[in-house]
């Protein structure tokens, strides 16, 4: 398709010579070619074409043909598809129509209500119709049907009505729950200072992340068990370790910097425009760009821009000791990421090599605490 908005005439008929000067005086003629004494072809601008037909019409010349080019004549067929445009009308209607209602439902905020519940009594209780709507009423309705509910806001949101809801604080919530003291992270420890509670585990021992340190109890002067709150602080040597891998023979892709573009105008997802390059590359990659055309305009149109990027492959041979300080340091920042304390104990990194491929391990150790009091 040409960028140009044009009309092709092929007319047939005498005295031509003494037609187009006249025509040539109003109107604005180009690529006029005649093939012989009664035929000739003509172009002229789209927006032209109709007064030109008639023109022709009256001085008593056969029209051949008429053929345009041009996105206003695709643009033109749409309008004049009555099809489309009364499916574009009534789905305005619809969007209107439904646009007056809630279609949607989210509860925000809940843990020991039923979301299903608190949905159902609000759809059962209370209109669907945004007009009809008092956020208030809702509100306070929940809170008289659910005793749990201390607190609850509804906000309607394009076609959702959010319903944020804050529950009340049963009173084990309120003084804690007695839960065990667990590692957060693997490693041996080093130092115990015990609070409230019963150890599990001692200096020396190994323990791995969400082993149990301390449980939740104790027992009291008569030998009875007595829950309490689980407090500790247990420090570790932690091994924060960090990993590289070195590949002797990898391809590598890349882009040589060549690239072809193509473009299409859309109208509600159907392509009614498009620019297309020819595509030479045996392998490539894309990248697409959408642009809204329609700014001040009703009918959503759309710019879809594809751009396909030359890729070349390259076979890369490398030796692992002239890389050797690269890889070793690029283990290394990947334990440092780790480690949550600037306590360094001791560091060192140890080499693997498997079928071509060399593992860089860099191990930080760090004196860390792995658990701390229970809150």
């Amino acid at each position: 398709m040409k960028l140009r908005n044009i009309s092709k005439f092929h007319i047939h008929g005498l005295n031509q010579e003494k037609l187009l000067n006249e025509m040539c005086k109003n109107f604005t003629l180009f690529d006029i070619e005649r093939i012989s004494k009664s035929d000739t072809f003509f172009e002229c601008s789209y927006f032209d074409y109709r007064k030109i037909e008639k023109f022709i019409k009256s001085h008593g010349v056969i029209i051949e043909s008429v053929s345009h080019e041009g996105f206003a004549h695709k643009l033109m067929k749409i309008f004049s598809s009555y099809g489309l445009v009364f499916a574009i009308f009534i789905s305005i209607i619809l969007y209107f129509f439904q646009n007056q209602y809630v279609l949607q439902y989210e509860v925000v905020g809940v843990d020991k209500l039923s979301e299903k519940e608190i949905v159902e009594f609000v759809k059962d209780e209370f209109s669907s119709k945004k007009t009809e709507i008092e956020t208030s009423k809702i509100e306070n309705a929940l809170i008289k049907k659910f005793s749990c509910i201390s607190f609850v806001s509804c906000i309607i949101k394009g076609q959702t009505l959010v319903l944020n809801i804050k529950e009340k604080l049963l009173p084990s919530e309120m003084y804690g729950t007695f839960a065990p003291l667990t590692a957060n992270k693997s490693g041996k420890i080093t130092k115990i200072e015990l609070i409230s509670g019963t150890l599990k585990v001692k200096v020396g021992d190994i323990v791995q992340e969400g082993d149990v340190l301390v449980e939740p109890f104790t027992l009291d002067a008569s030998g009875e068990l007595k829950k309490v709150e689980a407090r500790a602080e247990i420090l570790a040597e932690v091994y924060n370790e960090g990993v590289s891998e070195h590949y002797e023979t990898f391809v590598q892709v890349s882009r040589t910097g060549e690239k072809r573009v193509q473009s299409e105008v859309m109208l509600f997802g159907l392509s009614i425009y498009n620019f297309k390059q020819e595509i030479p590359f045996s392998l490539f990659e894309t990248e697409c760009e959408y642009t809204n055309l329609s700014k001040n305009l009703f009918m959503p149109f759309k710019l879809k821009k594809t751009v396909f990027y030359e890729l070349v492959e390259e076979t890369i041979v490398s030796d692992f000791e002239e890389v050797k300080d690269e890889f070793v340091n690029k283990a290394k920042i990947d334990a440092e990421k780790k480690c949550e304390s600037q306590n360094i104990l001791d560091e060192f990194y140890t080499l693997r090599h498997i079928g071509g491929v060399t593992f860089v391990n860099y191990c930080i150790v760090t004196e860390e605490k792995i658990c701390g009091e229970n809150k």
